[in-house]
């Protein structure tokens, strides 16, 4: 498989979609998403960048991958299977968002 663009754009997604991303992960994809802080390894405090803003990271598991996968590749290919998305190697993933009303994407 050559590249694939992950793009999670909202505007494509369905509610299957979504029920499909719970029934696989466990989770809801806003939760798969989330945000948290980041802490020292050390001292266990919450670290800041040098404007004072609290930093963060998201961590996503390889389920959700495979999952994210099998939802967008399914909207072009409808026998792509969870099977198939497994055997995606990581190295072929771009993770992008959908663009900003009034942006294109590029």
């Amino acid at each position: 498989m050559t590249a694939l663009d992950l793009n999670l754009n909202p505007d494509e997604l369905t509610l299957g979609d979504l029920e499909d991303f719970e029934a696989h992960t466990g989770t809801t994809i806003d939760k798969a998403f989330k945000t948290v802080p980041v802490f020292d390894d050390e001292t266990g405090e919450r670290l800041f960048d040098e404007k004072g803003r609290p930093i963060t990271t998201t961590e996503v598991s390889a389920k959700t991958l495979v999952c994210l996968v099998w939802i967008v590749v399914r909207k072009s290919n409808p026998d792509f299977t969870v099977a198939d998305a497994r055997n995606v190697r990581v190295t072929s993933l771009t993770l992008s968002e959908a663009p900003q009303d009034g942006q294109e994407k590029g």
